[in-house]
This record gives C-alpha cells, structure tokens and sequence, in this order.
C-alpha cells in the first residue's frame, strides 16, 4: 500500500534533494517547487526534461552521499552537508589523511589523491632539474635529482580539487571507484527503473514516519503520495 505523505524539511529537499535528482539524471531541476506536490509531480518533470538525451544515471553516487553524510557531518559539527559543499572548508586534514580516515570508516576504496604543491613542484624538479645536471654535470647527479625528488613527493600532502574538490566529486569518484556495475545499472533507463531510482533518493531525503522510528520504504512511494515540505 502506498503512502498517503512523505514529510521532508524544506531545506532538505530544496539543497539536496533537488540537487541529488538533478546530479543523478543529469538534468536540471525547477528552481520554482512550488508545483510539486505530488512524487509523480518531479518525477515526471525529469522525465520531460531527460527526453531525448544520451545521460548515464548516478544514482550509486547518490545512495552513496547519504551513506556517508555522516562521515562527512562529524568532520566539521554542525555543518550543513550538501552535494556541492567543499571539502577543503570542510575538514583541515590533508586530502591523504582524509582518504585513510575514510577508508577505515568505510571500508571502501578511496579514489587516488590529487597531486599537491609539494608534488607538483618535485615532478617540476624531476623532469627539468634531472636532464639539466645529467648533462651538465654527469649521469650520477641527474639520477640522484630525479631519486630526490621521487622522494621528496612522497610527502606531498594532496590538493583538494579533482575528485577532492566537493562532496560530490569525492561521492561520484568513491562510487565508480567501488561499483564495478555503475555502466550496465546507468543502462537501465526504463521509467519503472528511473522510477525505483528516483523513490529511493526521496525516501532517504525523507523523515521518519510520524508513528516511529523506521525510515520510510521506497517501494511504498507511489506516484500520487504527496510531498509535504516541513
């Protein structure tokens, strides 16, 4: 039986969960909600607006944001986590340091740092300064440069940009990272495949149901369950 309302608090729904169905189906999504009422109101609307496009869904990204929300939350309390939040102005740790702390809280694998300053400045060193004093000075000094340099990166810090850049740059890289199946899940593009996608990001947008605890289901959004913003 499907649910008369889900309850999802305005600011919830307007900085993430419009966010994360735009990402998802690679569409834009209406600024203006105030004509979704209805689930089927925004669904059908990304319908409209995916009609005669080739765009890969990321919805394992977007299941994903939520798993590790929390994660993110704890890096900076009180901190409002949203798919294009920063993450250099979100944690002060190093993006190496970031990634091992994920990695031990999740257990999933964590997508390769970017290169830093420090990295950047040793590779720089590396294939300039090496040539130059191997035929300047003799083969020993250009290898010993390139060797120092080599070493000298292994201390580089990482940069927060790439796949470090925001939540849903490290969310996204995280997902293809971890779902080898992210190509052949994105090829199911049938609407009661977008559509089990699509309940599943408003479910978890959701808020509990009023007579407990439990979460709500996505299978039992139904097309005319109503969105109540709160």
């Amino acid at each position: 039986m499907s649910l008369d309302a889900i309850r999802i608090q305005e600011d919830e729904f307007t900085a993430v969960t419009l966010d994360l169905v735009g990402r998802s189906f690679g569409v834009s999504t209406p600024d203006d909600h105030d004509t979704i009422f209805t689930a089927e109101d925004l669904f059908e609307e990304v319908m409209y607006r995916r009609a005669g496009r080739e765009t890969g869904d990321k919805c394992d990204s977007a299941m994903l944001f939520f798993r590790l929300r929390g994660n993110f939350q704890r890096l900076q309390p009180g901190a409002s986590i949203m798919p294009g939040t920063r993450l250099k102005g979100l944690s002060r740790m190093s993006p190496k340091r970031l990634a091992k702390r994920l990695a031990r809280e999740t257990g999933l694998a964590m997508p390769d740092a970017e290169i830093g300053k420090l990295g950047c400045a040793m590779v720089l060193l590396g294939f300039a300064g090496g040539p130059i004093l191997w035929w300047q000075v003799d083969f020993a000094a250009g290898c010993l440069t390139l060797f120092g340099a080599g070493m000298i990166s292994l201390f580089d810090r990482g940069s927060y940009s790439g796949n470090w850049e925001t939540v849903w740059s490290l969310v996204d890289a995280i997902a293809r990272k971890n779902v080898p199946r992210t190509d052949a899940i994105s090829g199911r593009s049938r609407p009661e495949d977008v559509w089990r996608r699509y309940a599943e990001i408003l479910a978890l947008s959701a808020m509990p149901e009023p007579n407990g605890a439990r979460l709500v289901d996505a299978h039992r959004i139904g097309r005319m369950t109503r969105i109540e913003l709160v």
